[in-house]
């Protein structure tokens, strides 16, 4: 085949064009024709993984898996639907992936299928990855009687809402395709970062005791009742009061990628709702459990967190740096 942009793909052995950032490579399945684009070579834990694949056919059933250097699968994310081209013919699907801040660091690898519809056939792509480790902070909480009791006074309804909240992240919704940027941060003004991404938290309980968990998002401090903005355009799929985060309100922004605002002191929007980026969705507050008013915002990639900060330097979904790096197939293929 001659070399071209056009990527006109003649025969059945060739099924994918593999775009590579420099450095990566994918061995014998170069030879095949595939051609596949992933974010850096390398992620912290708890950053978030953004990957694509270009094809001169429609595929289904794509789905993407994170495995860790002992093999065993640390997350999986299906594909979503980016864009296509009549001519030259191409179809484009993204995936978004976290890399579980509780990983253990060194090579893994990502793992691609993919059904071909035209044949029944299954595509599958594998690539090393490397997992980097990354230092948390360690911060105490003394809680007073009313937090600690939330923390630990048994309660079949603060059951029910877990597991309801949960499941809420197990959904994804394949028209959510709001296609943010760079985040915007959800409060602007003054306010002050109290909490971060990661960090490895001791509760003081007021009656003795303690007990220990992780931070899945960032605390933002602020006077009660500071407008709260939306860090992206998106769908609201829950705006209510839960016991423990208080009000909450949680958008998707693309399928299975969410963002999440609690111990609000008010909210604006309701389920079902569609938001602008910077549109006022709530009041800084200090329901649920909480030691004064703030903002905790989260970021999840289905019901696994990821690090807030790293959208806020960055287009979620970032191709531009290597939209000028193309690798054309070479003579003769």
């Amino acid at each position: 085949m001659p070399r071209s942009r056009n990527f006109r793909l003649t025969t059945t052995a060739i099924l994918l064009g593999i775009l590579i950032f420099p450095g990566l490579f994918l061995g014998a399945q170069e030879e095949a024709g595939i051609y596949l684009l992933h974010a850096p070579e390398s992620a912290e834990q708890g950053d978030p993984l953004f990957a694509w694949i270009e094809s001169p056919i429609p595929l289904g059933d794509l789905s993407l898996g994170l495995l860790g250097k002992d093999g065993k699968l640390l997350s999986k994310g299906g594909g979503f639907f980016l864009s296509s081209s009549v001519e030259p013919a191409f179809y484009q699907y993204g995936f978004l992936l976290p890399v579980p801040m509780d990983s253990k660091g060194g090579r893994g690898r990502l793992e691609l299928t993919a059904q071909i519809p035209s044949n029944s056939e299954t595509l599958k792509v594998a690539k090393d990855f490397e997992i980097t480790t990354k230092k948390f902070l360690q911060e105490e909480i003394p809680l007073d009687r009313t937090n600690s009791l939330i923390r630990t006074a048994p309660d079949p309804a603060k059951t029910a809402q877990a597991i309801s909240f949960a499941a809420l992240f197990g959904q994804r919704d394949l028209t959510a395709l709001h296609f943010p940027g760079v985040l915007s941060r959800p409060l602007k003004g003054e306010w002050r970062q109290t909490s971060f991404f990661g960090d490895r938290r001791t509760y003081l309980y007021s009656g003795g005791g303690s007990d220990t968990s992780i931070h899945q998002g960032i605390d933002l401090g602020a006077r009660a009742g500071t407008p709260v903005f939306a860090c992206a355009p998106g769908k609201v799929v829950f705006a209510d009061l839960r016991i423990v985060t208080g009000n909450t309100i949680v958008l998707e922004h693309l399928p299975g990628f969410f963002s999440i605002y609690m111990h609000l002191s008010g909210m604006r929007v309701a389920a079902g709702d569609r938001v602008a980026q910077d549109q006022e969705i709530g009041t800084v507050g200090s329901t649920g459990l909480s030691t004064g008013p703030h903002l905790h915002w989260e970021l999840r990639i289905g019901n696994v967190p990821v690090n807030p900060h790293y959208w806020l330097e960055r287009p979620v979904l970032d191709k531009d740096p290597v939209s000028g790096r193309i690798k054309p197939p070479a003579e003769g293929r």
